[in-house]
């Protein structure tokens, strides 16, 4: 269906520094540094290797995450009505409105940015298009993209039947696709979903040192480190995305309002992230019913991360009783993590996080019960350990509705 392998091309984001100003009396700053510590304030400048935030320089090496948090309840670049969803492989996606879809490209306009901009997205880094999905959701539950044992395109209509096949165009009024059968044509309008054929679908590769934006419209955007550029302004570099035309090929110059990122959050090589790495054991005993294996960067009850909100790229999500453990091996000085229950559990769940190192209770959070704000964990000293291990316990209602959540977990060099 898909041509053969296209070279990936890049957006360039540029965030110009005189909107940090202009936002300062409507929101705050909040950087997580990878030692666990928290500096709240207003972000005056964010250079190459430097952000200044008030008076303070924070070295972008040791950020994990950087939240912004709104002082009013004014919304910028929320989400409009018929807004579309395009799935990404690996996690990220856009809420934008699809236009066309042929055998190569997703093409759709993203309406958050100061000046709508049109993507060009390669098919094969699609998972999935969602159709106006707050209209979908009301006839049935968001479909199992991930359900095994597909080898084709699919397409789920509205009334609930479904075409197999292989798609040949998505345009503002029809869809068609191949089926066993012949070629089959339906009215945009009655398509929910469009599932790609998992068998054709690639990951864009991500570079070592790249970040993970949360947008306010809901989108979720793999970009490179920011970069410095003319006249004060602050770029990133989208892999797998292609902004429609762009004045240089390969890149493009937007312009992004700094009140719809929610925020970005660090990946790079001063921390070894414990979800990028195998445990050599992982064990759940359940109280009734059947096993539940933990969760890499998901909710244990389906879908993202996410606490009060707040969606968290990397983490682990569990529930009692839960043990894993992985092997050290002497290069990291420092575990450290945050905890919560996850919004999928509302404000119900009640479990005790714990951290033993060589078998040996180091750290116990206490009672964490769901609604609440994430608790901090660390810095847990690991100076000559062979084995870490993280447990979720028991709470007080056996484990109805323990959605644990390990935000961030992460080993840090000394």
């Amino acid at each position: 269906m898909h041509a053969s392998a296209w070279m990936i091309s890049v957006g360039l984001l540029a965030i110009p520094l005189a909107l940090v100003a202009e936002d300062q009396s409507e929101s705050r700053d909040q950087f997580e540094l990878i030692d666990g510590e928290s500096i709240e304030g207003r972000l005056v400048e964010f250079r190459r290797d430097v952000v200044l935030v008030d008076r303070q320089r924070v070295p972008v090496e040791r950020i994990v995450r950087w939240d912004r948090f709104a002082s009013t309840r004014k919304t910028v670049g929320g989400r409009r009505p018929g807004t579309d969803e395009v799935l990404l492989v690996g996690g990220d996606r856009l809420r934008c409105r699809v236009q066309t879809i042929d055998l190569e490209y997703v093409v759709a306009r993203w309406d958050v940015l100061a000046r709508p901009t049109v993507f060009r997205v390669p098919l094969e880094h699609v998972r999935a298009v969602l159709f106006a999905p707050r209209a979908a959701s009301r006839i049935g539950r968001r479909p199992d993209i991930d359900r095994g044992g597909r080898s084709a395109d699919e397409l789920l209509l509205r009334g609930g039947d479904r075409l197999v096949g292989e798609l040949k165009s998505v345009g503002a009024e029809m869809v068609e696709l191949t089926t066993a059968v012949g070629t089959r044509r339906v009215a945009r309008q009655s398509v929910a979903t469009l599932l790609v054929n998992p068998d054709l679908q690639v990951m864009v590769r991500r570079p070592t040192r790249h970040v993970r934006i949360a947008f306010s419209d809901g989108s979720r955007l793999t970009a490179t480190r920011p970069i410095s550029g003319e006249n004060r302004l602050i770029g990133l570099e989208f892999p797998g995305i292609e902004v429609v035309g762009a004045a240089v090929a390969g890149k493009a110059h937007v312009r992004v309002p700094l009140p719809v990122i929610r925020s970005v959050q660090f990946f790079g090589d001063e921390i070894l992230r414990l979800t990028t790495r195998t445990p050599e054991r992982a064990v759940h005993t359940p109280f009734l019913g059947t096993v539940r294996p933990p969760v890499i960067d998901g909710s244990i009850g389906g879908g993202p991360l996410e606490v009060g909100g707040r969606w968290s790229a990397s983490g682990l999500g569990m529930t009692s009783r839960t043990r894993m453990t992985w092997p050290l091996d002497g290069r990291h000085r420092w575990f450290c993590s945050r905890v919560a229950i996850d919004d999928t559990a509302g404000d119900s769940g009640d479990v005790v996080f714990r951290v033993l190192v060589d078998g040996r209770s180091v750290w116990s959070s206490g009672p964490v019960r769901g609604g609440r704000k994430p608790r901090k964990l660390g810095p847990v000293d690991l100076a000559g350990a062979r084995k870490l291990t993280l447990v979720v316990d028991y709470g007080r209602r056996a484990d109805v509705g323990d959605h644990a959540a390990w935000l961030d977990p992460r080993l840090v060099v000394e």
